[in-house]
């Protein structure tokens, strides 16, 4: 005996399967890092996506204040009326050298980059995430231990303001 499903009248009949056709796919993803050692569970993570996908990694430091930072150089000049090219030169650099090694011998065989953006945290993230043409995000989080704290977070203002979507490691 054969039971043919009955449709509702009041339900919208709607494909629900999933299709490998419609599966997400990553080419680019951004990373956040604050240097910290706890930014490294966000590369763990970064990498396994990244083997499995193939997707090329930024790695984006933000600094605050270049001026209150030691070890640090920065030089520019002048692109266009409108933008100041810096380059850090120091530590940092030689830290974020040491994160993509480390991710290359995790089994990391794609094209990792770092970039350094000098402003407000939150600002340097959104700008970044809209203008990188990135598929993902990954966040590290902190403290969201209440509702009300994670209705506020950094990690919210920069969720609500992009259109790509983000994964928060705590």
């Amino acid at each position: 005996m054969t039971v043919e499903p009955t449709k509702d009248s009041n339900v919208i009949d709607q494909d629900s399967s999933i299709s490998k056709e419609d599966l997400p796919s990553f080419n680019r993803i951004l990373i956040t890092d604050d240097g910290k050692d706890e930014s490294n569970n966000v590369l763990k993570y970064a990498v396994s996506l990244s083997r499995y996908t193939g997707a090329e990694l930024l790695i984006l430091r933000i600094i605050k204040d270049i001026k209150k930072m030691e070890g640090i150089s920065v030089q520019g000049s002048n692109m266009s009326n409108k933008h100041m090219k810096q380059e850090v030169k120091g530590e940092m650099i030689d830290e974020m050298e040491k994160k993509i090694k480390k991710c290359n011998e995790a089994g990391c065989e794609n094209k990792i980059e770092y970039k350094f953006r000098v402003g407000d945290v939150l600002e340097q993230i959104i700008n970044e995430a809209k203008e990188g043409n990135y598929d993902l995000v990954l966040l590290r989080s902190t403290n969201i231990d209440t509702w009300m704290k994670s209705l506020f977070s950094n990690a919210r203002k920069i969720i609500s303001s992009i259109n790509i979507p983000v994964l928060i490691v705590h």
